[in-house]
């Protein structure tokens, strides 16, 4: 999987890199068991700073989408269902989203429209 970051983008790094990497699980690029590159390849080949990946390794990790182990390295698994607390997690993030959204006029219709492009978009 070809992964890039844009150090001109407003996103932080370790967020493009982990969006990339979850998006390269969920279309299949990488597949359950497949051992990451390691931290030192990745920020190289990225040109990015080693504690970048690292973080988003520990990242990955801790919500369940990789396993570390000192042998292998990062190993893809699957991730576990999101139990209510983790659902919370994200609702919290999405709030801020929606009520801007609504700021800006855009009804239940247009933001439907734009979850759906956007769900199809995230395995593209």
């Amino acid at each position: 999987m070809i992964v890039e970051v844009d150090s001109r983008s407003s996103v932080p790094i370790y967020q493009q890199l982990k969006t990339a990497l979850i998006a390269g699980i969920l279309s299949g690029e990488i597949v359950e068991g497949e051992r990451l590159r390691s931290v030192r390849d990745l920020a190289q080949d990225l040109g990015i700073n080693l504690h970048t990946v690292r973080k988003v390794y520990t990242i990955l990790a801790d919500e369940g989408y990789i396993e570390m182990t000192r042998n292998k390295g990062a190993i893809v698994v699957t991730p576990p269902k999101l139990d209510k607390e983790s659902m919370s997690q994200f609702e919290k993030v999405l709030l801020p989203i929606v009520i801007e959204l609504r700021a800006h006029d855009i009804g239940k219709e247009q933001y439907s429209e734009l979850m759906e492009r956007l769900w199809d978009e995230s395995i593209s």
